[in-house]
């Protein structure tokens, strides 16, 4: 029998309503990439003496649940994941960073060989702890997660009772060109020759509590959610106005707004409402001189969040 393909694997995840349980019937959603997860296996190996110091004795301390999640940017496909990244919900199509638990099931699917017996792994817990938006001119927007889940269960034959699955509604990558839209750092020139552009979705702090009595987990840490954009740009007319903010930290601070998607009603809108400058530089050594430009955005008292995402934009 030949081995299987990963194209034949299905991929699948259902929001939990208590974290670390996967819901009695779910109704999965099918992914267009692999939620790349694994359960490794914590290993102590005993030494006795009565071995002469070799190896001898075998436990495991637990199971630790970790991936990634690497893909194109899909319209609507990924709302969840980002749900979870951020911590929060989705309210009247608005996602802001926030501290609450929001978790995924994820089942893979993979058959036993080509043709051979369908064989499920299930992860439970499963949230985004951090990753990366990059947007890369003549590329497809892609989005990086990293992935920490709570627990998992032995592999098998047997599916869920009364489980559903549907595919995601879109299936079109948004891109880095007419896709993206106006992007502005307010209060300064319009920003016309940006070659890329990186989002990072840093948290520190956000761990895994580990307990005894179990190889679940007892959860993850809330973190603190330091992200920061990098942006390299084309030296023109607006660098100076930049180079010398930067130089002083931004004062006041001021928004960063990156819209995403050409469909109307499919669209994403970025703000970042309270930034300041961490650094900027001139790299002279390519065909054409660039800037580079580091923003930390920070926490601002008028939305209650470093981060605002709205989705179903016109």
């Amino acid at each position: 029998m030949a081995g299987a393909s990963t194209s034949t694997i299905r991929s699948a995840y259902v929001p939990e309503t208590t974290a670390g349980t996967i819901p009695a019937t779910p109704g999965f959603t099918t992914m267009h990439s692999a939620a790349m997860l694994t359960s490794a296996p914590l290993i102590t190996s005993g030494r006795s003496l009565i071995a002469k110091g070799q190896r001898h004795g075998h436990s495991v301390n637990g199971i630790e649940v970790t991936g990634t999640l690497e893909t194109p940017l899909v319209y609507g496909a990924f709302d969840d994941w980002l749900a979870t990244l951020l911590q929060a919900s989705w309210v009247a199509d608005v996602l802001k960073n926030g501290v609450e638990e929001k978790t995924l099931a994820v089942e893979q699917t993979i058959l036993a060989g080509a043709g051979g017996t369908p064989t499920m792994l299930r992860f439970r817990g499963v949230e985004a702890t951090g990753g990366t938006l990059s947007l890369e001119a003549r590329s497809e927007a892609s989005l990086n997660l990293t992935l920490l889940g709570r627990g998992s269960d032995d592999a098998t034959t047997t599916a869920i009772t009364g489980a559903t699955y549907a595919d995601p509604a879109n299936v079109d990558p948004i891109t880095s060109g007419e896709d993206v839209g106006n992007i502005t750092f307010s209060g300064y020139p319009a920003l016309d020759c940006i070659q890329s552009m990186e989002i990072a979705f840093t948290f520190e702090k956000r761990e895994v509590q580990p307990r005894i009595g179990s190889n679940d987990l007892c959860g993850v840490t809330r973190g603190d959610f330091l992200p920061t954009i990098t942006a390299n740009m084309y030296v023109e007319d607006g660098f100076l106005a930049l180079y010398n903010a930067a130089r002083t930290g931004g004062e006041p601070t001021f928004a960063v707004t990156v819209p995403l998607g050409s469909v109307s009603g499919e669209k994403y809108t970025l703000v970042f409402p309270a930034c300041r400058f961490g650094s900027s530089s001139i790299d002279m050594s390519g065909n054409a001189v660039m800037q580079n430009v580091e923003i930390l955005p920070e926490w601002d008292s008028a939305s209650g969040a470093t981060l605002t995402i709205t989705r179903a934009v016109a």
